[in-house]
């Protein structure tokens, strides 16, 4: 099993997808960082364990870029919305 469960996967990708989406507007020409996005939007109190902060980030970011949601490069660090993305804040982001 991996550092979350389905139903875990799920919901904190739709928190990092809509906290993506505040933070670049919902442009599809703007990037933000993916591990400012996580420790904004899913764990404040993961600043005491990195290694847990960046690991849960790749498993997000991974189930997002599986779903076309986001664009991701510069080693994961940078992140962008797709357009299926923006249509899925849309969607679920308030």
């Amino acid at each position: 099993m991996g550092l979350f469960t389905k139903e875990e996967l799920q919901r904190y990708g739709e928190k990092f997808l809509c906290g993506l989406y505040g933070q670049t507007g919902g442009s599809l020409d703007h990037s933000a960082n993916s591990m400012e996005i996580f420790f904004k939007t899913i764990s404040t109190g993961a600043y005491e364990r990195p290694s847990y902060g960046y690991e849960a980030t790749q498993a997000i970011l991974r189930e997002l870029e599986s779903k076309g949601f986001v664009q991701t490069w510069n080693l994961d660090q940078e992140v962008r919305i797709t357009s299926s993305g923006l249509d899925k804040c849309r969607e679920i982001c308030r």
